[in-house]
Parts: C-alpha cells; sequence; structure tokens
C-alpha cells in the first residue's frame, strides 16, 4: 500500500547502518526508474555507487570478483518486477560477507518470487497517539494543539494511521486561518477526496490487472466488511477469477481479511474505498447512470426515477421500501 512508510523505514535503517559496510547504495523509485531509464541504466547506477567508478559491465568477471570482495549495504526502493531484483542483487551476483541487502515493494507476491516469507516484513499502520503526533507537528506548528483536539481527532481518523496521509492532511490545515476554516476542510473531504492522497493510493490500482481492478471496485462499492464466502459467491456469479484475485489484492495490501468471532470479512482500508468509489464516479461525474457500479442510495433513485439505467452499469442496489425512512436493500 502506498503512503504507509516503507521508503522512510528503509532509509532510517540506511542511515543508521551505513557506515558499518565498505560500500553503499540507495536505489529509490526502481519501478518508476526502470520504465524511464531502462533496467541497464539501474545496474549501471548501482556498480558506480558500490566501486567508485564508472562505465563498468556487471557481468564482467572482474567487475564480480570486486563485488564478492565488497561488504555492501544495499536498498531497493519500490520494486515492483522479480526481474528488477534478478537484475540488480540476484543469484549470478555475488557480494561479500556479511552483506545486506534491503527491497521494498508494494506487491508481496513479487517479494515471495525471490525473497523467503519469514524475511518480509509487512509495514503496519501508525498507532493512534503517534498518528496523531505526526498530524499535530504538520497541521499546528505555532498554535496550541489542544484548541483543535478534536478536529485533529476526526482526522487522524479519516487518514487511518498512513503517514502520508497524516502529513498531507496537516499541511492542508496548516493555512487554515480559524476553526470553521478547518472544518470546512475536512467537510470538503467528504465529497472531494485529497487528490494528492488519491494519487499515491492509485499507483497499486494501476498496477494491477482487469480482473483484479474489477474485483477491487466491487469490494470498494458493495462488500467491504461481508462474510468472505458470500463475496466470492457473488464475484463468481460476475465471472470474475475470485481465488487469484483476492490473493494479488491481499498480497499488494488493497484488501485483507479480518477473522472476528469464527467468520471472515473482507477488509478494506477507507481511504482504498473512497479510491474505489471515485474512480468509479470519474466515470461520469455530472451523470451516475454512466457509471458501472451504482453504490449510493441517492444516485440509484435518481437514476431508476429517470429511467436512464443503461447496459454499462452492471451493479446497483436495489431498495424496497418498507416505510418512510427506512428501507432494505440487496445487491443486484
Amino acid at each position: 500500500m502506498g503512503g504507509i512508510g516503507k521508503t522512510t523505514l528503509a532509509e532510517a535503517v540506511f542511515n543508521r547502518l551505513s557506515s558499518k559496510f565498505e560500500a553503499c547504495c540507495f536505489l529509490r523509485n526502481v519501478r518508476e526508474r526502470e520504465q524511464k531509464d531502462g533496467l541497464e541504466h539501474l545496474q549501471n547506477t548501482l556498480l558506480s555507487q558500490i566501486l567508485k567508478e564508472e562505465g563498468l559491465c556487471i557481468g564482467s568477471t572482474f567487475v564480480r570478483d570486486r563485488l564478492g570482495r565488497t561488504k555492501v549495504l544495499i536498498v531497493l526502493d519500490d520494486v515492483n518486477d522479480s526481474m528488477q531484483m534478478e537484475g540488480l542483487v540476484g543469484n549470478r551476483l555475488r557480494f561479500g560477507n556479511g552483506s545486506r541487502i534491503i527491497i521494498t515493494s508494494r506487491n508481496r507476491g513479487t517479494l515471495r518470487q525471490t525473497v523467503e516469507e519469514d524475511k518480509i516484513y509487512k509495514v503496519g499502520r501508525l498507532k493512534r497517539d503517534d498518528a496523531l503526533q505526526l498530524l499535530c507537528s504538520h497541521a499546528f506548528k505555532n498554535t496550541r494543539i489542544t484548541d483543535y483536539k478534536g478536529l485533529a481527532e476526526k482526522a487522524m481518523h479519516y487518514a487511518g494511521g498512513i503517514p502520508l496521509a497524516l502529513i498531507l492532511l496537516g499541511s492542508s490545515f496548516l493555512n487554515c486561518k480559524s476553526k470553521e476554516d478547518l472544518e470546512n476542510e475536512l467537510e470538503k473531504l467528504k465529497q472531494f477526496p485529497n487528490e494528492n492522497i488519491q494519487r499515491v493510493l492509485r499507483l497499486s490500482y494501476d498496477g494491477l490487472g482487469r480482473n483484479e481492478k474489477e474485483i477491487f471496485l466491487d469490494i470498494a462499492c458493495f462488500h467491504k466488511g461481508h462474510d468472505v464466502d458470500e463475496v466470492k459467491q457473488l464475484l463468481n456469479v460476475r465471472g470474475f477469477f475470485v481465488t487469484v484475485g483476492i490473493r494479488i489484492l491481499i498480497d499488494m495490501s488493497l484488501i485483507s481479511i479480518d477473522s472476528r468471532l469464527g467468520q471472515e470479512t473482507i477488509e478494506m482500508h477507507d481511504l482504498l474505498e473512497e479510491m474505489g468509489r471515485t474512480i468509479v464516479q470519474e466515470q461520469c461525474f455530472e451523470d451516475p447512470s454512466k457509471w458501472s457500479r451504482l453504490f449510493n442510495d441517492k444516485d440509484v433513485y435518481h437514476v431508476l426515477k429517470s429511467n436512464k439505467v443503461r447496459v454499462k452499469c452492471t451493479q446497483f442496489f436495489f431498495f424496497l421500501f418498507v416505510e418512510k425512512n427506512t428501507c432494505e436493500s440487496q445487491l443486484y
């Protein structure tokens, strides 16, 4: 999951331990840089930083011998393909005794192809007190926190322990001049999610295959918090490859399986749910009848009342009104 702090944690470890190694390299944004410059360019960058020379070839016996005698600390940041790991630190390369390699990735499945399962660490969300401290340090630098503690708690709940979200929200609050401004900024998020947060989270969604994208959107719109077996049945009816799709979404930390009271439910971070629904709404902000999914009762009512249901809308909630202010719902 983007923004959870993988790079920050790896950087902290790198800075703390780098003095204990003969050579070090922190290779940032591997996914993005490989797409832009190619794997060979990344290999050359790695060699030049480790061996302090330019124009070296990773395939030469001379270079491999030197690497084999050098105790190195290498960080590969944001890897999304096993070929990147193989090309940069794979089995054909040998480093000196005591060398350490740290790899960050949004996809546990990618790491699993090269790294043993018990050596993979999942970065968790910040605990409540730490999250509140991080938010307030960016939002209320020159103001007493106690004056806005209630609003800070609401913002912290919205961010859900994701460090990047807390920092960006805090920065957006910094320009608010009054308590009313802060309340308005929080209220605005309900209709207009923070674009910078969405952009980071969207990278994980964009890296999915079509099958996984469709399953993710269905879960975001309809199935969060529901029984796993029931959700799988509904997704199977839709013609998706559910078993592999669910596994990939879990590996990407886009969903999780929660076990409580003997029941397994599908869970999703609130910001990811918000992102999924925004992706659907982006299909046509002005006309919900053009969305692939309808998940809001008001939108369903509007579309049905105006008789504008189209073939593109594949799922919606059908509401059976029992009394004036109550209703039961069923997914179709």
